[in-house]
């Protein structure tokens, strides 16, 4: 059985689902399963991604970032084309799943993933799950209760089957030691505003510090926000609150702290969630309608509070104050990590998913990029990363050329023509008045 994951690559920023990703597919390998990754890198290079894929003998094919949505879409057909998969995995890349409508109709049985509650992944499941048949997913694995509960009822109207699997991590083997003299907490995640709200994290860091001596913040990631945040460390961080960036080893920072905090609008089930419960650092989260619930039960595995103030001042204090509620809690959460989190449970439950998929999928031929396209309207909620081109009626027509091969030979020929035609006429028009210059001179020598 093969199997063709498609994502993006970035030379910066690392994801919570590319570092899934990345702990995900050398166990299905491990499991017997032959695996290929499609990426579009961003920046025009391969990035940590592909680097990881080459490293692990995973076989990819990539190119450079493409924002015109129907040349995306092409790209992805090519590549599975060439690839030629048992079952196609778009992950959260909106050309890899209109690119899977095409590949369901070739005989392919086509998997989505849901990751988090934001819009973006509402709007895969009313474009995919719900909408145009022809474009519709095989089959969609959302990671929480929450998810599966948002997309169960859309689901099965429309035939498509759901499977819960948890984003899950490995769980290490050193743990978080009880806090000393210090008290450290850590923001793990991008250094964005949309859902992650950075800004108002380090500023609710650099007041935690500022109101108890013997706590200290790390943040660690990358993202856009940067310099934001670099602002807030340097006006309000007393040199108490750090930004280390993109680290190497996550459970070697998270080793060295007590608990994570993580005051996002809204989640799915955050890596950077279990993984904390997974080393015994105490997670303390904002309430939301998310999997953050799923995971944290308030006072036994972990803390929620209600906002990014007072209820998380109050967090903070009861828990560095009190080590012997802060060992239970720890404790506690790394018992809940080894039970329903481990990546090695997720793995098999993706293989199970896999084989059931590819034993119900009738026989099929050679599947061929379709020479035409025709794409179902963009859902507003959707983006590509750096932006979905608006293209001027000339790119529209050279990209409809381009995914009619007959077309676009033909034009292309014709252009040829074209510029020979008019170079001969240049010279045409050029060679008489050179002749006549040098006759001129050959009659004054």
């Amino acid at each position: 059985m093969k199997v063709c994951f498609a994502t993006y690559d970035t030379p910066r920023e690392l994801s919570g689902a590319s570092t899934w990703l990345q702990r995900l597919l050398p166990l299905l390998q491990v499991a017997g399963i032959e695996l290929e990754v499609h990426v579009m890198a961003i920046g025009g290079k391969p990035g940590p991604n592909c680097a990881f894929f080459r490293k692990q003998g995973i076989p990819f094919r990539w190119m450079p970032m493409v924002t015109h949505l129907p040349s995306a879409v092409r790209s992805r057909l090519q590549f599975l084309e060439e690839g030629q998969p048992d079952i196609y995995v778009p992950f959260w890349s909106i050309p890899a799943h209109y690119a899977a409508g095409y590949a369901r109709r070739g005989g392919i049985p086509t998997v989505g993933v849901l990751l988090s509650d934001q819009p973006y992944y509402w709007g895969i499941v009313d474009q995919f799950i719900g909408g145009d048949p022809d474009f519709r997913l095989s089959a969609v694995v959302p990671c929480s209760m929450f998810l599966e509960s948002g997309v169960s009822a859309t689901a099965a109207a429309s035939g498509v089957v759901v499977c819960r699997i948890p984003c899950s991590v490995p769980i290490p083997a050193r743990t978080a030691e009880p806090p000393g003299a210090v008290f450290r907490l850590v923001y793990i995640g991008r250094l964005v505003e949309d859902a992650k709200r950075i800004s108002d994290v380090a500023n609710a860091l650099c007041a935690v510090t500022k109101m108890f001596p013997n706590v200290e913040a790390w943040l660690t990631g990358e993202g856009e926000a940067r310099p934001a945040v670099e602002d807030i460390i340097r006006e309000k961080g007393a040199g108490r609150v750090r930004l280390l960036g993109l680290v190497d080893d996550v459970y070697e920072v998270l080793a060295q702290c007590h608990g994570l905090v993580l005051l996002s609008d809204y989640e799915g089930l955050p890596t950077s969630v279990l993984e904390a419960m997974a080393t015994g650092v105490v997670p303390i989260c904002l309430d939301g309608r998310s999997g953050i619930r799923e995971a944290i039960e308030h006072g036994v595995n972990g803390l929620v509070v209600k906002d990014r103030g007072a209820d998380f001042f109050a967090a903070v204090r009861g828990l560095q104050r009190d080590s012997a509620r802060w060992r239970q809690l720890s404790l506690a959460a790394r018992e809940t990590a080894q039970r329903r989190y481990s990546i090695e449970e997720c793995a098999r439950q993706w293989v199970e998913l896999l084989e059931h998929l590819n034993r119900r999928k009738a026989t099929r031929g050679h599947f061929r990029a379709p020479r035409s396209l025709q794409l179902p309207p963009l859902d507003p909620r959707f983006y590509l990363p750096g932006g979905i081109s608006t293209p001027s009626w000339q790119r529209v027509l050279g990209s409809y050329l381009r995914s009619v091969p007959p077309l676009y030979r033909m034009a292309k020929a014709t252009a040829a023509l074209g510029d020979k035609v008019k170079s001969e006429a240049t010279m045409r028009r050029h060679l008489p008045k050179r002749r006549s210059r040098i006759c001129d001179r050959a009659g004054g020598g």
